[in-house]
Order: structure tokens, then C-alpha cells, then sequence
């Protein structure tokens, strides 16, 4: 889910909720519009990484860009940070990607990963180091990369009401991973406020689906297929009929994730 969805180690589940998490709601429109949020990545009630986004909109395009890092006490162990850029359109079926640009550095590594899309389909992805491909490898049908979208593109949810929002499955991909996540009501809408933002927002319980581009039988992959409870709440600024996370929940192996929204904001 920055990359990427599932990859060894910590420094990977920073970035995968991160990625989840990481946009603003963006709002069609014909003047340029301007947004920001910032988001808390904490464990076991730690602050372990945050990050801040800004997504432009006009004339029914989108630009998201904004940085995220490893915070507190666990840079003296993984210090990470990164970049991430995507472009797109907004359609009636939600965001409709152009490219995707994550680069991240980890120590003294330097990794990236760069999609393009059309139409709404994968059309060339490429990852610096290339992805190391193992033993009992789930190999990415030509198929399952059309109609995905990036991590970011990905969860700007398009409907006609909140109460339709946990009705959906998203299909990501995040250059290595191909996963679709199936939503599920758990409840009414309820009343949320962060910093620029207050109203309601409606949580969906999430069944991780993996569907390419990983080792079969790989711990993580499987706690977070079979076991994992994951939930996902939403929040839309104004009447855009774009609904995108302000919070998320991810039982891990080590601990909960908690990602959350510490400002969702309208600038101009």
C-alpha cells in the first residue's frame, strides 16, 4: 500500500499506511483549489512516522504531492523519508490516475518507483532497485492491471452519498503489488473534526485481497489476508461526492497502525 503494499520490515509499514492515507479530499472544480492535510502514523501508542500533503485541483484535474518521514525514537533504529507525486482526472466512476512518482530513501539507499497509467489502466511501471522476484512467486496477469489505480488514486472513494462509500472494492496497485480492498458498512456515519475540518465521516471494515505480485505464502501477506482487522473512515469536504480517509486501523504482526488525519483542511 509509497510504495509499497507489503515489503520486509517496519520501514514498510510506515509507507504502507502512509500511502493509504496520505491524500487530501479533493474537490472538482474550475478555479484552482487548494488543500492540506497532515497525518500521525503511530504504534502501540507511539508516534512512528507523519506526513503532509498538498493536492491542487482545476478544472477537474488533480496534483497531489507531500513528504513523509519515520518520527521519535524510532529514527535512531529506521530512519526513513520520502516524496510522493501523483497526477490524475476526476471521472464519474472517482480519480482517474495519470502517474505516480514515490521515491524514498532508507539509511543511505535511495529506492523509487514510477507508474503511468491510461485510461484508468497500468501502462508501464518501473522500480529502481528492480523488484527481486522469489521463490513460489504470484506472477501480475496483463488483466489485473486494468481499471487500478496507485495507493493514493486509489482511495478517493466517488458517491453519490457517505452512505455508499463501504459498498465498494479498490483495486490497487503500487508498483510491485496488485490488492484489492473490499469495503463493508460497520455503522451509521458519525460526527468527525480535525484541524479545518468537521462533519461526519462513515468507517468500513476492509478485506485485504491480494491478487499479484508477491511471494505466496509470505507471513505478512498472510496475517494480513486471514487475520488482519483493517478499517478505513471517510470524510468528504463540501458536496464533491469524492470521499477520501481521514483514519485507519491495521492489525500488523507487531502491533496495531493507527494512521489519522491531524489536519484535513481547505486553503483556498
Amino acid at each position: 500500500m509509497t510504495g509499497p503494499i507489503q515489503r520486509p520490515g517496519y520501514r514498510n509499514t510506515v509507507l504502507a499506511a502512509a500511502s493509504l492515507l496520505a491524500i487530501l479530499c479533493a474537490v472538482p472544480a474550475s478555479a484552482e483549489e487548494i488543500y492540506k492535510s497532515d497525518y500521525r502514523v503511530s504504534l502501540l501508542g507511539l508516534t512512528i512516522a507523519k506526513s503532509y500533503f498538498t493536492t491542487r485541483v482545476a478544472d477537474g484535474a488533480y496534483e497531489v504531492s507531500g513528504s513523509l518521514r519515520s518520527s521519535g525514537l524510532v529514527t535512531v533504529f529506521d530512519d526513513t523519508k520520502g516524496t510522493i507525486d501523483v497526477k490524475g482526472q476526476f471521472a464519474k466512476t472517482g480519480a482517474v490516475p495519470n502517474s505516480y512518482v514515490v521515491k524514498y530513501r532508507h539509511g543511505k539507499k535511495d529506492k523509487s518507483t514510477s507508474i503511468a497509467f491510461a485510461k484508468g489502466n497500468v501502462t508501464e511501471t518501473t522500480n529502481v532497485p528492480p523488484v527481486q522476484k522469489k521463490d513460489k512467486w504470484v506472477e501480475l496477469a496483463p488483466e489485473s492491471l486494468l481499471g487500478a489505480a496507485d495507493p493514493i488514486s486509489g482511495v478517493m472513494v466517488a458517491a453519490d452519498s457517505i452512505g455508499q462509500v463501504c459498498t465498494q472494492t479498490l483495486h490497487l496497485y503500487d508498483g510491485q503489488t496488485r490488492v484489492d480492498l473490499k469495503l463493508s458498512p460497520v455503522g451509521a456515519p458519525q460526527p468527525f473534526s480535525t484541524k479545518g475540518f468537521k462533519g461526519d465521516a462513515v468507517t468500513c471494515s476492509v478485506k485485504f485481497i491480494p491478487i499479484g505480485g508477491y511471494r505466496q505464502g509470505r507471513d505478512a501477506i498472510e496475517y494480513l489476508k486471514n487475520k488482519s482487522k483493517i478499517s478505513l473512515t471517510f470524510a468528504s469536504l463540501g458536496k464533491s461526492g469524492i470521499y477520501s480517509p481521514v483514519q485507519a486501523k491495521i492489525s500488523t504482526q507487531i502491533g496495531t497502525v493507527t494512521v489519522y488525519a491531524t489536519r484535513f483542511e481547505k486553503m483556498q
